[in-house]
């Protein structure tokens, strides 16, 4: 398989975006199957850009509006990053469910997905996917649903956000159209095996003493060690305003699974437990994290190390927790990090695509050495093909 990516600022002036878009890729090194990845700013959609992009582009397309993106052509708030991926052997089929909601989301997953997958000549090798932000589903459930569906098959993928923290703007698109609280999936069948990579925060960031989940009800935390959530943490020192709670990061430590996951608490409930932005099962261990300016970029460098050390390889997808972004001092540091890390002073530039998104969907290796897919916030994540 091979990576190309284009990238434009030129919102309004439709036909200039689009001859920059067609610009910076060869239409005519295509292979046999292609498929399209776009992030972008929400005014790319409101303006036609999408609709009328797609006309123009011999392969149908998946996306999510973001708060920023970067790839090897430039990097910014406003822009549109295309990421065409191309290959013989591969098989590409995309697809969409209907607006999701919580009393029939699951079927609809289903649906979408039976549809997509009935058209790939054999099971699915992997799924990238973008998810809706909505205020009345916990994108976790959603991933829950999707992996079950799949029967586990290896999904990356994030949640749509935009240029503020708010749920107004973030779109999900497939082909010329957008949607609010839809799920747009890319399925792909045949010889693919992308390295998957993970790095919320450095390890002198996370405190030592675990506790473990005694009671839990899917994304809500009740009982650490027998006694509320709220009251083990405050054990710990740990004080969870109300009206703040996600500047606090919760470690999890899932049975079989020696890597944690971060996840977000959304809020502190009346009766001390909490709300958390994943799953927190019984059994698995927990404790506390620190996100700080340092720590985000220490962990995009631990993360970015990670990948050039996959050696040669056709490309790069990134995306990274929105949180990240808006906590930095310097919101570009970030990105402007990958831009660095990716372009080398000498040697092969491997194509690349990042931007921000409001939870990260990546897998991680069980004690077993299989992949396992989990829900992250806070975090770097990559897959590498």
């Amino acid at each position: 398989m091979q990576m190309m990516t284009a990238y434009t600022e030129e919102i309004d002036e439709i036909e200039d975006g689009i001859a920059e878009i067609l610009g910076q890729i060869d239409l005519g090194a295509l292979k046999k199957n292609s498929v399209g990845i776009v992030t972008c700013h929400f005014d790319f959609i409101h303006s036609g850009f999408i609709a009328e992009m797609q006309k123009r582009l011999p392969f149908e397309l998946i996306g999510k509006t973001t708060m920023a993106s970067t790839n090897q052509h430039g990097q910014g708030m406003y822009p549109l990053a295309l990421t065409v991926l191309t290959s013989d052997e591969l098989v590409f089929e995309t697809g969409i469910t209907e607006p999701l909601d919580p009393g029939s989301y699951r079927e609809k997953i289903g649906a979408a997905y039976s549809a997509t997958a009935q058209r790939l000549p054999g099971k699915p090798s992997l799924i990238l996917t973008f998810f809706p932000n909505l205020k009345h589903m916990n994108a976790a459930m959603v991933h829950r649903s999707l992996d079950e569906t799949c029967a586990g098959v290896p999904i990356w993928g994030g949640v749509a956000t935009h240029t503020d923290a708010t749920y107004d703007h973030c779109y999900i698109f497939h082909n010329g159209n957008h949607q609010k609280a839809c799920l747009a999936m890319l399925l792909i069948h045949g010889p693919i095996a992308p390295e998957f990579i993970v790095v919320s925060m450095p390890l002198r960031n996370i405190q030592k003493n675990q506790g473990r989940i005694t009671e839990s009800d899917g994304c809500v935390l009740k009982e650490i060690n027998g006694i509320t959530a709220q009251k083990y943490l405050e054990g710990l020192g740990v004080t969870l305003m109300r009206t703040a709670p996600l500047i606090t990061p919760l470690i999890v430590y899932y049975e079989g699974t020696p890597k944690p996951v971060a996840l977000a608490i959304y809020a502190v409930n009346d009766d001390g437990s909490l709300s958390c932005g994943g799953e927190v099962p019984v059994g698995a261990s927990v404790t506390i994290g620190e996100i700080t300016v340092d720590s985000i970029m220490a962990s995009a460098h631990e993360a970015m190390a990670k990948v050039l050390a996959c050696g040669s390889r056709n490309g790069m997808l990134a995306l990274s927790c929105v949180s990240r972004h808006i906590m930095l001092s310097n919101h570009d540091e970030e990105l402007n990090l990958i831009a660095k890390k990716m372009k080398p002073e000498s040697g092969e530039v491997m194509p690349y695509m990042a931007s921000y998104t409001g939870g990260e969907i990546c897998p991680i290796r069980d004690n077993a050495g299989l992949l396992r897919n989990y829900f992250h916030n806070f975090t770097f994540s990559a897959c590498v093909f």
